[in-house]
């Protein structure tokens, strides 16, 4: 009796992601490649010779036009890594066209861009998140894990250092595509403070002071921002492009001791003073090793197997809102209210 022929096999479903904009966007290639379930479909860039060089290296279509890219059936998602000023109008087309979103952080430029980019995810019922990857930064989740634990008490100050010397480059450099430290490192430092310090409270308001000193840019070179919390914790947020003696990365002051992270390296400890048996006592505890690859992982498992996911543009939206407050305050001098309904 002859034997039925063999069924075909099932091939896993994978998200074909279109990367647009081959500066960082070389980066997300990279990041997405590693994850299973999505695969590289195509690109866009408006610089010609970048997009043939990612044509190239990456063995995948390129297109000069964004509307013929979202035309693409091969491409259920799009990856945004452009200019700031871009994200909302790029995002909400690629939206009304049926696509997925994943922007770059910022998120957007304002409040109302926010509700624009959330209201046009709502009616296409598609995905939408930003690219916030410094929520899984050694240095963040070990402070985070330390306050948490309860080593230093209840925690009321923190402070969130990031600098150097040197000017913004390219667009970053220009206030027109939202250029600058606030817009730029901010994002994720705004984003740090609300995920950890605001999960559970409000901002109460945010003073703030830049500088534009040194580099006759027109985006500010120094950028100071506190946060107020209900709760009584003040966060404090420093970015710097003119300072050639650095702080540390992170200080966080409790009611019974305080920490202290001096930069990035997962492999550096976390030096902690407190009070332990009822004496004084210093200790140097390891980093957390997460992986940025936790951001697409979780958009595999959202978009195939209905994980919940890990940032949502609501969340980002209280950021924006908290950024454009501390401009609101470096303009006014004044404490300016943060939360939007």
């Amino acid at each position: 009796m002859p034997q039925a022929p063999p069924s075909p096999r099932k091939t896993a479903p994978e998200i074909g992601i279109a990367v647009v904009g081959l500066g960082m966007g070389r980066h997300h290639c990279g990041e997405l490649a590693q994850v299973p379930g999505l695969k590289l479909a195509a690109l866009c860039d408006v610089n010609a010779e970048r997009l043939a060089a990612g044509e190239k290296d990456l063995g995948v279509k390129g297109h000069a036009d964004y509307a013929e890219l979202l035309a693409d059936p091969k491409v259920d998602l799009v990856v945004l890594a452009t200019p700031h000023d871009t994200h909302c109008p790029l995002a909400v087309q690629g939206l009304q066209a049926g696509k997925h979103v994943i922007v770059e952080k910022v998120m957007c430029l304002s409040v109302a861009e926010a509700d624009e980019m959330i209201a046009a995810r709502n009616k296409s019922g598609k995905m939408l998140s930003v690219y916030q990857n410094r929520r899984w930064d050694a240095d963040f989740v070990g402070v985070r894990q330390v306050v948490e634990s309860g080593l230093i008490g209840q925690p009321f100050q923190v402070e969130s250092f990031v600098g150097g010397y040197g000017p913004q480059g390219g667009w970053r450099a220009e206030k027109a595509h939202g250029g600058g430290h606030f817009y730029d490192w901010g994002a994720h430092l705004f984003d740090q403070a609300l995920l950890w310090g605001g999960a559970r409270a409000k901002v109460e308001g945010v003073f703030a002071h830049t500088q534009y000193r040194v580099w006759n840019q027109t985006v500010e070179s120094h950028a100071h921002a506190a946060i107020r919390f209900d709760n009584g914790l003040l966060w404090i947020n420093e970015l710097s492009g003119i300072t050639r003696l650095g702080r540390p990365r992170w200080r966080v002051l409790g009611e019974q001791g305080s920490l202290e992270k001096g930069g990035f390296d997962a492999n550096e400890r976390i030096k902690v003073v407190t009070e332990l048996a009822g004496s004084v006592a210093e200790a140097y505890v390891e980093c957390a090793k997460p992986t940025w690859l936790s951001f697409y992982r979780n958009i595999a498992a959202h978009l195939l197997e209905g994980e919940q996911l890990a940032v949502q543009p609501e969340e980002c939206r209280r950021a924006v809102a908290a950024i454009c407050a501390a401009f609101r305050s470096a303009e006014t001098g004044q404490v300016e209210p943060s939360e939007v309904p």
